[in-house]
């Protein structure tokens, strides 16, 4: 279309964009009224003595065409200019910035050419007369750009290429770069690969009012026909040792619908998962889940893979690495039991067997009268439940029994539900003749939190059912982390299959909105039914479980004597509990995965003993590099956030690094945190590789530049040089009175007219 326009109207769009169209004719601004008035005067003339042989219709059509004629002719003598601004040669500069990314070494280019050897094309070959015709109007700079911007003299490739792009900063590096002095504009060759800028459309929108547009030059395929890609892993950052992990890997695939591929997790190189999956339609993102488990403590490199095809165009996509920190903590749980019974005892063994948690529990015999089993000290829940938050928030998580409401005050109430929500603890209530609605926590703070609606819930047993039945997971049941007592799925569907069946439930009246069901009774043994076994919701920090049985002892009564369904259940349940319930003083990196050639944005977070942020406490921490080399750092206070400081650290060495802060308030210690990052060579470049021309589309046109291909890219110089620069730039006129469109337009109007006059006979 450009080009048409521009065999019609003899310039390109982009000058009409930014120039004005102006007449300079050979004579004073009233002759051009005489002639106005008398070509139309003329043409109705000519026609008016035809009265009597022309319809009204035909006379003021021919009448109207002569006129249009007439002004055509007129338009061409006023001699028509376009009056656009260009630079002076050499007085302006012109930013050449180049991509030295690894998505660069991408081979989609014609006959397989690499992007960089696109972009060597464009800035090195005498083919491309383009920058030569750029230096010849503008001062030039260049720039080579990765993670950021490295001033260079002409193209110069590198032996090894940048592990991120960052747009963002490179594009910040350059306008500082150019701030004293006149700048005409960027020139960006890059594949729009963004990985690590936060805010691209604030800096196009800052050089566009400093009146430094950027001119996009995109390389490579804007799509792939042939390609499986990890576009993200989500698990979790921190596990307790020997937790069966959940890892949520979410694949893209072109070119292979419906086909079957394989889904690793290895342990550095030893396989701990190995599944089929189905891949989804082209372009369409699929999520699997896969689950895994570590017996090894410290920070581990788990790498998720999927087998590539022979001729895909890029492998390095299919694999992701994240950094699990395996820990062998014992957090504390408080166990609240209101009566002995049975599922207390066999709770309890369950969690004497795992070393990784320790179950403190207090058991109600009577009035006033409690066990404590657990304890560390005799001071250790001397009074019975805890009446401070700071005493109650040391636990990650409360288990409730078969405990009436009443047994607690409100305020005690009101503080479970902040252990939940603020402190973002695990909770979990246990089904029995004094739970759920049975035990009178309708209108309480603890029904909030549930993830099941309690209803009406008189306080009685009627809602409490004596009922034989089998457990029936949901299809989310069969793979969440609880409920997956075999890591194969259909072994996990054959021991739920055949547990042994369970005994009495507290019926409530169905999930709330926002919880998830694992596990439901069967509804042929609860007379048509379907109650809620298990489910759970989040809720404010933390979250909250539903058990309304409290026969799970059955599972191993039930079963033979070496069977452990029942204890993986519950160690399962207790882990999950426990999982990414956060510390007084937390810390971390932003990501956990760094390349060599980015700087570590760690975070920490403060509260204190009752969860409250704190903004005035002063925090310090150690980094130890992988040859055991510390480095001291100093948090700031990030003023956007309560409680949250931040600091930077630039790795100088590849592997696993390990963080350790401390905060302070004065002269006390508030808490020590521990975390760790890896940095290794990254596979960033090579996800969501495809060229981003929407993204430099975008750069381009709020930044008020424009976009090209390399075929295109030959106007760069022509379409910089018409811009408005003030005192570097001079006005030019180009004649406009001969271009096509108006000879065409002419020599149609007369013969339109001469064809009428010929069916007329006027001719």
């Amino acid at each position: 279309m450009t080009a048409i326009f521009e065999l019609l109207f003899k310039y390109r769009p982009l000058l009409y964009e930014r120039g004005t169209i102006a007449f300079d004719p050979y004579w004073p601004p009233y002759v051009t009224w005489i002639l106005l008035a008398g070509a139309l005067a003329g043409a109705w003339f000519i026609y008016r003595a035809s009265a009597a042989a022309l319809p009204w219709s035909w006379r003021y059509g021919l009448s109207s065409l002569r006129a249009a004629a007439f002004l055509v002719i007129i338009l061409i003598l006023l001699q028509p200019v376009l009056r656009i601004h260009s630079v002076l040669p050499q007085e302006s500069f012109v930013a050449v910035a180049y991509d030295a990314s690894k998505s660069m070494e991408i081979r989609d280019g014609p006959e397989g050419q690499s992007r960089l050897d696109v972009e060597r094309h464009l800035l090195r070959s005498a083919d491309n007369p383009w920058l030569d015709e750029l230096g010849k109007k503008f001062k030039l700079r260049f720039f080579r750009f990765s993670h950021s911007a490295e001033r260079v003299q002409a193209f110069e490739d590198t032996a090894r290429h940048g592990q991120v792009t960052d747009l963002e900063r490179t594009l910040d590096q350059i306008s500082g770069e150019l701030a004293n002095v006149p700048a005409a504009g960027i020139v960006l060759i890059t594949d729009g690969a963004d990985n690590r800028s936060s805010d691209l459309d604030r800096t196009a929108s800052r050089l566009r009012a400093r009146n430094t547009p950027i001119y996009t030059v995109g390389i490579g395929s804007t799509s792939f026909l042939h390609d499986t890609e990890i576009t993200g892993v989500t698990t979790a950052r921190k596990v307790l040792r020997d937790t069966v992990m959940e890892a949520e890997v979410s694949v893209r695939s072109n070119g292979y619908a419906g086909r079957r591929a394989r889904l690793l997790v290895l342990d550095r190189n030893r396989l701990l998962q190995n599944q089929e999956i189905t891949l989804g339609s082209d372009g369409e993102v699929k999520v699997y889940r896969t689950h895994f488990s570590s017996q090894t403590g410290g920070p581990r490199e788990f790498k998720f893979r999927v087998d590539p095809f022979q001729d895909e165009i890029i492998k390095e996509n299919n694999d992701r690495t994240v950094l699990v920190e395996v820990d062998d903590a014992h957090p504390e749980i408080l166990y609240v039991e209101g009566e002995p019974r049975w599922e207390y005892a066999f709770l309890r063994r369950a969690a004497v067997q795992d070393r990784n948690v320790r179950l403190v529990t207090l058991l109600r015999q009577a009035d006033g009268k409690f066990l404590r089993q657990g304890i560390e000290s005799p001071a250790t829940l001397e009074k019975g439940f805890p009446t401070d938050r700071a005493e109650l928030f040391k636990y990650k998580a409360i288990l409730l029994g078969s405990v009436e409401a009443s047994f607690f005050t409100f305020d005690q109430l009101r503080i479970i539900s902040d252990f939940v929500s603020r402190r973002g603890g695990g909770f979990l209530m246990i089904g029995g003749r004094n739970s759920f609605g049975q035990g009178g926590y309708v209108n309480t703070p603890i029904q909030d939190m549930l993830p099941v609606n309690l209803g009406a819930g008189a306080r009685d047993t009627q809602g409490f059912e004596d009922t034989e039945f089998k457990v029936r997971l949901t299809d989310y049941g069969y793979q969440h982390p609880i409920t997956r007592i075999s890591l194969a799925k259909d072994q996990n569907r054959k021991r739920w299959t055949d547990a042994p069946a369970l005994v009495g439930f507290n019926r409530v009246a169905g999930p709330k909105p926002g919880a998830t069901v694992l596990a439901m009774a069967d509804s042929r043994a609860a007379g048509g039914a379907d109650p809620v076994l298990l489910a759970f919701q989040r809720f404010g920090r933390g979250k909250s479980v539903a058990f309304t049985t409290a026969s799970s002892w059955r599972w191993k009564m039930g079963n033979v004597h070496s069977d452990n369904f029942q204890e993986l259940f519950w160690k399962q349940m207790l882990r999950w509990l426990v999982s990414d319930v956060p510390d007084p003083v937390g810390t971390g990196t932003e990501e956990s995965y760094y390349a060599p050639d980015e700087t570590a944005v760690i975070r920490a977070e403060v509260n204190d003993e009752s969860f409250l942020p704190l903004n005035n406490a002063q925090v310090t921490a150690q980094v130890k590099s992988p040859s055991g080399r510390s480095t001291p750092l100093h948090f700031s206070w990030d003023v956007e956030k309560d409680g949250s400081y931040v600091a930077a650290f630039k790795p100088e060495e590849e592997g696993i690094y390990e963080i350790t802060s401390e905060a302070f308030q004065g002269s006390r210690s508030l808490g020590r945190a521990k975390s760790n990052f890896l940095v290794a060579g990254s596979t960033k470049e090579f996800h969501n590789a495809s060229m981003n021309s929407a993204l430099l589309k975008r750069l381009a046109s709020e930044s008020g530049g424009r976009y090209y291909t390399p075929d295109n890219a030959g106007t760069i110089a022509e379409d910089i040089s018409y811009i408005d620069k003030g005192s570097s730039s001079h006005l030019e006129e180009k004649e406009l009175w001969d271009m096509p469109f108006l000879f065409l337009l002419l020599v149609g109007l007369i013969s339109a007219e001469w064809i009428l006059r010929k069916r007329r006979g006027l001719a």
